[in-house]
């Protein structure tokens, strides 16, 4: 099922991209979406091309009722960004792939970091969502897709929070 987002941060695109690689943003997701554990590793550095691989446990309280018999209580998301050097406004492009640990549900897409006015940038996603369950996959995706969805957006929320302890 296809999926597109577009989030607006409250940095520049090399902060943002900065942002990304920075081991404090990843607690601060890690609290944003509830997670009981965040850990991360960057490969390159945020200057030039990058890769950040992301690891989380999240509770399942907020997945749909459908999708929860193949989940149980808990999952363990891995999430990979990789990233482009920047162009000369600080724009990027980058794939992500998001893999939900012991199901046969992932996201594989693309991503694109945008310039803004100076103080702000955009991330364009967009990708799809599989869930490879004979005949239940396109059920489980639709359900799934507004959860997706949600997570994705907090990155919204996560960016403000690090953008106000970096003024702070």
């Amino acid at each position: 099922m296809k999926l597109r987002e577009t989030l607006t941060l409250p940095l520049p695109a090399a902060a943002a991209a900065a942002m990304y690689a920075d081991p404090e943003y990843t607690e601060i997701r890690r609290t944003t979406l509830g997670a009981s554990r965040a850990e991360s590793t960057l490969d390159g550095d945020p200057s030039a091309a990058f890769t950040v691989r992301t690891e989380l446990s999240m509770p399942t309280d907020r997945v749909p009722d459908m999708v929860r018999p193949f989940v149980g209580s808990s999952v363990t998301i891995h999430e990979t960004q990789s990233w482009s050097a920047p162009e000369a406004d600080g724009s990027r492009t980058g794939t992500m792939n998001l893999e939900v640990a012991g199901t046969p549900a992932g996201l594989t897409g693309t991503a694109r970091l945008l310039a803004g006015d100076g103080t702000s940038s955009t991330v364009e996603l967009e990708g799809d969502l599989v869930a490879k369950v004979p005949l239940l996959g396109p059920r489980l995706e639709k359900a799934a897709l507004p959860y997706v969805s949600t997570v994705l957006r907090a990155e919204e929320r996560s960016a403000r929070t690090y953008s106000q302890s970096r003024t702070d």
